[in-house]
């Protein structure tokens, strides 16, 4: 196994019910911001704590490329699926996390995802970046598919995804919101810079979304609400819609790479290039 630089790791401890740094958490640890050790491209990687140190200001959760570093660690992804630390590619620091899944013949789902609980409340304004890999030679296809996207959690569901699907960057969901966001016919085998804005509000929300620094989409003066849940944990990964009902479009094995991800209260403080 090749010797990496093991990082800081980042704990922010929370109590169930209470808001920790302006953010809404469930009980438990809340991790953020690890670099492991995660040797060659596919190791799993070895979970190591070097000390405890505050987010920046303004910034909710952050991390950096490892599994280990979101709530719902260890990983327990459908069927045949992988959600694991790889050394490349890596869009910043050495490390990333892909999420792959394998169709196996038969419907239902087919998730691999890491998860954060509890990132948003109805009425604060939040910022989700990351930085997102598909390989050179991915196949367009017409099936949706999901590497990220906001669940409410009492009663849970899925309420808004992005996706893939032939060669654009798409939105839809329960959420109400549903667009053709950018075309990434030339983005493959390149990291792809997202930020996602969300201001839960029954007259003044907005969602509004950035690609490689340039935004693509915005509504704002809105409703946005998470249906009936007070608030939200976010997925990223890779969820394979199209496969609860029907046989591949395309390969029947993909995968997406993620990394250097963040919530902040700004789009500066969550762009990836930025930090």
């Amino acid at each position: 196994m090749l010797a990496k630089r093991v990082g800081k790791r980042i704990h922010l401890l929370c109590v169930t019910g209470v808001l920790v740094g302006g953010l809404a958490l469930s009980g438990g640890t809340a991790a953020a911001g690890a670099r492991g050790d995660t040797g060659v491209r596919g190791d799993a990687g070895v979970r190591s704590d070097a000390g405890v140190r505050a987010l920046p200001a303004g910034v909710y959760f952050q991390d950096e490329g490892t599994v280990q570093g979101w709530s719902n660690y260890p990983q327990k992804p459908q069927k045949q699926g992988v959600i694991r630390n790889v050394s490349s590619p890596a869009y910043k620091g050495g490390n990333a996390i892909e999420a792959k899944q394998t169709y196996i013949n038969e419907g239902g789902g087919y998730h691999s995802e890491t998860e954060q609980a509890s990132t948003q409340a109805v009425g604060q304004d939040r910022y989700y970046g990351q930085a997102v890999y598909i390989a050179p030679n991915w196949q367009f296809h017409n099936q949706n598919v999901t590497f990220q996207q906001w669940s409410p959690e009492d009663p849970e569901g899925p309420w808004e995804l992005m996706f893939i699907q032939n060669d654009e960057l798409r939105i839809g969901g329960s959420g109400g919101f549903s667009a053709n966001v950018a075309k990434v016919t030339d983005l493959r085998g390149k990291w792809i810079r997202i930020v996602t804005r969300l201001k839960f509000h029954a007259t003044d929300g907005a969602i509004e979304i950035w690609v490689n620094g340039v935004k693509k989409y915005s509504k704002t003066g809105v409703t946005v609400l998470p249906k009936t849940s007070n608030t939200v944990r976010w997925s990223s990964g890779i969820y394979c819609t199209g496969w609860r009902e029907n046989p591949p479009a395309g390969p029947s094995e993909l995968s997406v790479f993620h990394d250097q991800a963040r919530i902040a209260n700004s789009y500066r403080l969550a762009e990836p290039a930025n930090w």
